[in-house]
Parts: C-alpha cells; structure tokens; sequence
C-alpha cells in the first residue's frame, strides 16, 4: 500500500514536470492561435481604413 502511494507521488512528480514543459509550449502555441484568429477581425477593419485614407 505505502508502495503504491510512492508511486503514485513520483508520477505526480513527473506528470507535473511534464505538464509544466507542455504548459511552456503550449503557451507560445497559444498566442500564436490567438493572433492567427484575431488576426482576420483587426486586419480588414485597418484595410478598409487604409484604403479610405491612403
């Protein structure tokens, strides 16, 4: 029992590590979907405008 309960926290342990580096990544991957979806709503708007005040 007390076996299993050191395993379970040393995988936590490692999870957690592990959770941490895909939460690096996943970070940097975030913004860039972020910008990627947003892009299209500011970008038209500021074509439309530079063709009006260009």
């Amino acid at each position: 029992m007390i076996k299993q309960m050191d395993e379970m926290v040393s995988g936590l342990k490692a999870t957690r590590r592990r959770a941490g580096r895909i939460a690096k990544y996943w970070g940097k991957g975030m913004v860039k979907i972020v910008i990627a979806v947003t892009l299209p709503i500011w970008l038209i708007p500021y074509l439309i405008w530079r063709k009006r005040h260009g």
